[in-house]
């Protein structure tokens, strides 16, 4: 699936941007072509974004019809729409989609079938035949009359409780995630059942982790790949991956070597804290998304080490020699996060949202495991908001809006900015304009301007030292560290004012010696 390009036009009007989807040969599927330029001459959807959610739904239905070897024309039938419907029975069991998401899936297909007769008169010379009438007629599709709105005959009505969901703030994240990781802080008894709640605390605390602080949902947690952070490593030289089938004993990842290599992993270790100092702070790693599709992430690098440090070098390693002490073999090395009750099953996508739900409760937090993501994409908008302004000169311009809702759209895993992106900027920028701000952007915007000004002059070799200066002032917490800064300056370095030079408010006459 893709948009139609600039300048494509329907019945001598521009219709760019509609979804067009393309067939297993690549040819484009004409009856959704028609189907969406007529509902946008025709008023059916208010913005071509909100075609979007239909498109999704005729794309699935339209792989459903073609992978059982059904006709569209064929498949647009009452049995047809039930078996469809069907197929979404282990996702909604799971937790992976509710009942309400199919029922609004169907509901497009019937928008559909119903529109098409007049979107797509004929079809292969043929006049295109009614899908869509009453229950009493002999169309292929039946409907009812449901609060004066046509339905399909076979579709159910869910009841959606409004959402109360108030993304939490950054103290009821800090006590979410210590209340998980209590029960880790107790010492070993000896005794088996206890061992696992303490492995249960920590995997529970790193799977909130990486909601909270990289963004994941709760299905890119529960399909977290220990692959993929190897393959994000060896880009950065920090590890080796081996050439060949991946999988085999022949070449094994080297974050499982290192489970019982310390010298290897001393030395992972250190290539990341190296990476750091160099002034990066994230990793990016591929996870599988919405879809089966991969998106790149940014983890934080601390997240990374506490992943293999606690999570692999400790948790896993301690879980899987059990295991295996008890004979089992079929472990999932590929996994981070495991079942504590399957022995070595990947861990669940409902049971990523039980746990972080369940410590919502706990403390009385409202929202669930997705709050933790809202959380996460609003910090990061008010980080980007400041870095963006920063680059610009603290010019509030367009650019900056931009540029910000780009690089949230990326780390939210969207295709592109929409209102999501736009409400999380708005926060953003309301946060900025706060009275309680002003003094910290004021320091901020005399400081860029001081580097501006001098930075141009500077040699490379006093560029560099003045980068780890930012960066031991952002790290360091000692005040003595800071005392011993002030001193130096005090002592050694002549603070200038550079103030500039003041503009006239208004025109003045002013008499010409000439005249």
């Amino acid at each position: 699936m893709d948009r139609t390009p600039e300048e494509f036009r329907w019945r001598e009007e521009y219709m760019s941007g509609i979804p067009r989807i393309r067939m297993p040969d690549g040819s484009i599927f004409e009856p959704f072509l028609r189907y969406f330029a007529y509902g946008w001459l025709n008023k059916l959807f208010k913005a071509k974004s909100s075609m979007e959610p239909d498109a999704y739904s005729l794309r699935e239905w339209l792989c459903h019809s073609t992978n059982l070897g059904i006709d569209w024309m064929t498949a647009g039938a009452d049995d047809l729409l039930r078996t469809f419907r069907n197929t979404f029975s282990e996702k909604i069991k799971e937790g992976e989609l509710s009942a309400a998401q199919v029922e609004l899936k169907l509901d497009h297909i019937f928008k559909f079938y119903c529109n098409i007769r007049i979107a797509m008169p004929y079809a292969g010379g043929a006049p295109m035949p009614q899908f869509v009438g009453s229950a009493e007629s002999s169309t292929p599709i039946t409907s009812r009359l449901v609060g004066g709105r046509g339905r399909w005959s076979g579709w159910n009505k869910i009841e959606r409780r409004a959402p109360n969901r108030p993304t939490p703030n950054f103290n009821d994240v800090e006590r979410i995630l210590e209340h998980l990781r209590a029960a880790a802080m107790e010492p070993l008894d000896g005794t088996w059942q206890q061992a696992l709640r303490v492995y249960a605390a920590e995997r529970n605390w790193l799977v909130t982790c990486c909601e909270a602080k990289a963004g994941l949902r709760r299905g890119e947690t529960a399909n977290l790949s220990l692959r993929k952070i190897a393959e994000a490593l060896a880009k950065l030289l920090i590890v080796k991956m081996p050439m060949g089938r991946w999988g085999s004993d022949v070449y094994p990842n080297p974050l499982n070597e290192a489970v019982h290599d310390l010298a290897l992993r001393a030395e992972i270790v250190r290539g990341i804290e190296r990476h750091a100092a160099r002034g990066y702070t994230t990793l990016c790693v591929d996870v599988i998304t919405k879809g089966g599709r991969e998106r790149s992430v940014e983890f934080p690098l601390d997240l990374v080490l506490d992943l293999l440090e606690i999570g692999i070098w400790q948790v896993r390693k301690n879980l899987f020699e059990h295991w295996t002490a008890e004979g089992k073999t079929d472990l999932d090395h590929d996994a981070i996060f495991l079942s504590s009750t399957r022995n070595g099953a990947r861990l669940r996508l409902k049971s990523v949202g039980d746990i972080v739900k369940g410590a919502f409760n706990d403390l009385l937090v409202a929202g669930s495991g997705h709050r933790l993501r809202a959380y996460y994409l609003t910090e990061m908008a008010w980080l980007l908001w400041n870095q963006e302004l920063a680059i610009a000169g603290y010019r509030n311009d367009i650019a900056v809006s931009n540029n910000v809702m780009n690089r949230l759209a990326d780390l939210a895993g969207h295709k592109r900015p929409g209102t999501v992106e736009r409400y999380y900027l708005d926060q953003a920028i309301g946060r900025h304009k706060m009275k309680a701000n002003r003094p910290a952007i004021d320091a901020r915007k005399d400081m860029m301007n001081a580097l501006i000004s001098v930075s141009w002059q500077m040699e490379e070799e006093r560029c560099r030292r003045l980068q780890r200066v930012i960066f031991a002032f952002d790290d360091c917490k000692d005040a003595r560290f800071f005392a011993v800064v002030d001193a130096a300056i005090d002592k050694y370095v002549e603070l200038k004012d550079r103030p500039q030079p003041e503009k006239a408010s208004h025109l003045r006459v002013v008499a010409s010696d000439s005249s």
